[in-house]
Order: structure tokens, then C-alpha cells, then sequence
């Protein structure tokens, strides 16, 4: 009886590999945009948002962020296929003619970097969405 029960646990276990291999830990978001005469660079880890503005109205803030929020945005992350964020097409094209800043968005996942092509600030690819009005909802509160 002993022996059935032991080995029940060990297939248990060794089916429901209770490891978590294959689910890397966020490390941290980063949103930039950029024109020819100021950039903004909007940086979420698991502690704090950092905001740092260049141009006329140079400034660089923080402030902690909750569980909550960081929840929020981590689930936002695991909803894109990093494999394919590179590949992201951008919806317009405006950035091209200086009709909207350029935007970019950075995420750090256990020790590889993945970054999206280049797309117009206010209109990310429709993958991005969602992530980027939360990234942008938080960096509002950051004074």
C-alpha cells in the first residue's frame, strides 16, 4: 500500500513538473519615445516607475509602484509573444513625417532583451495596446 502510494506522488510529480523552468521572471518594461528635440523613457520593475524626460523640460522621477500595478502590467506582458515582438508592424506611419513621436517598447525577461520595432507614440501595434496604455496610466501619477 505504502509502495502504491509513493509512487502515485512521484508520477504526480514528474507529470506535473512542479519546477518553474520555462516561466523566466519579469525584470522590468521600458517605454521610450523620441523626436528630434526631447525623448521620454518610462521604466517599470517589480519596485518602482521611473520617468525620464529630456529636452525643454528636462525631469527624472520615480515613485514606488504596488503588487497590484506590477501585477497588472506583468499580466499584460504574458499576453505578447516575445518571439514576435520585433516583427510587431506599426498600424501608421506618422512618425515618418514628424507627425508623431517615435515609440519603442523594451522588455527585460530573465536575461534576454526583447524590443519592438519602432511605431508612432498614441498608436502602438494592437498586440502592444493594451501594455502600453497601462505603462502610460502609471507614469501619469509619477511627479
Amino acid at each position: 500500500m505504502k509502495l502504491s502510494i509513493l509512487s502515485f506522488i512521484l508520477i504526480f510529480f514528474a507529470i506535473n513538473d512542479c519546477s518553474n523552468e520555462g516561466q523566466e521572471e519579469i525584470k522590468s518594461v521600458s517605454y521610450k519615445t523620441y523626436t528630434r528635440g526631447s525623448s521620454s523613457t518610462y521604466t517599470i520593475t517589480s519596485e518602482e516607475i521611473k520617468v525620464i524626460s529630456t529636452g525643454v523640460e528636462a525631469k527624472e522621477n520615480s515613485e514606488v509602484i504596488t503588487k497590484e500595478q506590477w501585477d497588472m502590467i506583468t499580466s499584460e506582458i504574458k499576453k505578447i509573444d516575445t518571439s514576435k515582438l520585433e516583427d510587431l508592424e506599426a498600424p501608421t506611419e506618422s512618425r515618418a513625417s514628424d507627425a508623431a513621436a517615435h515609440a519603442e517598447l523594451s522588455l527585460i525577461i530573465g536575461n534576454s532583451e526583447f524590443n519592438s520595432s519602432t511605431f508612432d507614440h498614441g498608436n502602438p501595434p494592437e498586440a502592444l495596446k493594451p501594455l502600453v496604455q497601462a505603462i502610460l496610466r502609471l507614469a501619469e501619477n509619477v511627479e
